[in-house]
């Protein structure tokens, strides 16, 4: 359940990004997305990073340097890991599967999650 809640809250990480830098992100992680997609072996995947990487790409989109892509990408992941930790840290979990069954048979657990 942490790695899902971790996903989550890298996603509220990006969503509070400047808007330049969400699309930057995006971009680059649409095309990481693409070529999974394309892909039907771990090894072609990389032959296309290595022919297409997603820096490169990217440098050409925007029309910037690709050491500036990369430059920016690195800190952009380091600002939504950064932001992702912190709220990591803030988040505590209220178990209700004993009340919530009291009231409904289930086999389900029910959490509570504070950010």
């Amino acid at each position: 359940m942490k790695e899902s809640l971790y996903r989550y809250l890298v996603k509220c990480s990006v969503a509070e990004l400047p808007p330049e830098k969400q699309l930057f992100y995006n971009f680059i992680q649409d095309v990481e997305y693409a070529y999974e997609e394309q892909a039907e072996t771990p090894d072609q995947y990389f032959d296309l990073l290595v022919k297409r990487h997603p820096y490169i790409e990217a440098a050409k989109h925007f029309n910037l340097p690709v050491e500036v892509a990369r430059d920016l990408m690195l800190e952009i992941e380091q600002e939504i890991k950064r932001a992702a930790d912190n709220r990591m840290q803030k988040v505590f979990l209220v178990d209700y599967t004993k009340q919530v069954s009291d009231f409904e048979r289930s086999n389900k657990q029910y959490f509570f999650i504070g950010i």
